[in-house]
């Protein structure tokens, strides 16, 4: 069945709702395109706000496109309005304002939430999340008058804020659960390389531990008490350990859920006229045979070009290679591929400031990670979704993946 020339209503406002929408128009959809996100701003960039924005640049470089190119190709902004409801079988959707808004197709770009801690004290004033551009603002604030810095979770988002912060001559601690910083994303060996460069940068780094409570003082925290009796002062506590998908909406069509949205290759749901694509979809692709909600840049831009497309009725599949990056001090981490399944690990070492992990399926290489080494990234971006890369071929080259590419 084909969905061009019918009315777009899209829920979100970020990577994957500004792309559906700029996707269908170029693929021919004609009808009214309508964006609507409880958010103020203009859809806009996230990776900045716990890296450039935190060290205190503007936010002139925030959005991602310019108003005046929504207006130029006729897609209609809601902004600082939330859907709160949508009505099973009649396609209409509910605005907190009171305003109802009939639609065709629908497209869920609703993002995920940052997940709460949920210890005594969690709610005291001066502990901070970082999902939004407001969240980025009130911790800039806050930050800049502070000393004594507690972060709770060692995954991007934490390490990210620590290496600001730390950068900017505050005293930053950072909890993790795991025995490893980043320990959900990358190879122990890549996970040390890391510790030590906090380390070596003045962050404190307690793994294997977890926060008891927050400990408070006229409704402020002012100390984070760990499980084996700790207690570490804090001026304020960034908190980030995961994410939620905002799955609220499609619980009320009725949707198939799984740790997300559950959408096909082509972005589509369980109901055939709505999609859902970025942070709050789960899908099973050629590289994730088990189903994977993936938060990052590339997959929400990418899933979301595909369901553009496939909303103005093209014949489109999303099967691109994920990849993914983090910028801590002036080390920049990125990762190709996905490690799930590995057998092996292979280290290609370097210096304090490079470094390569390779991942192994049985003889095949299935992911790198590397630190300031672009060639490395870019050439396992090219070549492992050929799935051809073997161990023996990277140990003809000394695990110089770039050097493949010249074969």
């Amino acid at each position: 069945m084909s969905l061009a020339h019918q009315r777009l209503l899209i829920v979100g406002g970020s990577y994957a709702a500004s792309e559906i929408a700029s996707h269908a128009r170029e693929n021919g959809y004609s009808e009214e395109i309508v964006i609507v996100s409880e958010e103020s701003e203009l859809p806009y960039h996230r990776p900045p706000l716990s890296k450039a924005y935190l060290k205190g640049s503007s936010e002139e470089d925030i959005p991602l496109k310019a108003a005046s190119l929504y207006s130029a190709n006729d897609i209609d902004l809601e902004l600082g309005v939330k859907v709160v409801g949508l009505e099973p079988g009649a396609n209409k959707a509910v605005l907190s304002n009171g305003t109802h808004i009939a639609f065709d197709v629908l497209a869920l770009a609703v993002g995920a939430r940052a997940r709460r801690l949920t210890c005594a004290g969690a709610n005291l004033g001066n502990v901070y999340y970082l999902r939004s551009i407001s969240d980025a603002r009130l911790l800039r604030d806050a930050a800049a008058d502070a000393e004594n810095v507690v972060v709770i979770g060692a995954g991007f988002i934490g390490l990210e804020i620590a290496s600001v912060l730390v950068q900017q001559k505050k005293q930053v601690t950072v909890i993790e659960a795991e025995n490893r910083p980043l320990a959900r994303v990358v190879a122990p060996k890549m996970s040390q390389f890391f510790s030590t460069a906090h380390a070596e940068r003045g962050v404190k780094l307690s793994t294997s531990r977890t926060v008891q409570s927050l400990v408070g003082e006229r409704g402020v925290v002012r100390q984070v008490a760990l499980d084996d009796g700790t207690l570490i002062d804090a001026d304020i506590v960034i908190v980030g350990i995961g994410s939620v998908p905002n799955v609220e909406l499609s619980r009320q069509l009725g949707l198939v859920g799984k740790n997300g949205i559950v959408v096909d290759s082509r972005s589509r749901t369980s109901q055939e006229n709505v999609f859902a694509a970025g942070d709050c979809a789960s899908y099973c692709g050629p590289y994730n045979s088990n189903g994977i909600r993936l938060e990052s840049v590339q997959n929400a831009i990418d899933q979301s070009r595909v369901a553009g497309a496939v909303i103005a009725g093209a014949d489109k599949v999303y099967d691109s290679f994920p990849w993914f990056w983090s910028d801590q001090y002036d080390l920049k981490l990125q990762i190709a591929g996905l490690p799930f399944g590995a057998t092996e690990s292979v280290l290609r070492s370097g210096t304090k400031s490079d470094i390569s992990v390779f991942h192994f399926r049985g003889e095949t290489c299935i992911c790198v990670e590397s630190v300031n080494r672009p060639r490395e990234h870019i050439a396992a971006r090219r070549l492992l979704p050929q799935g051809d890369v073997t161990k023996r071929h990277l140990q003809e080259v000394d695990f110089d993946i770039s050097a493949l590419i010249k074969r």
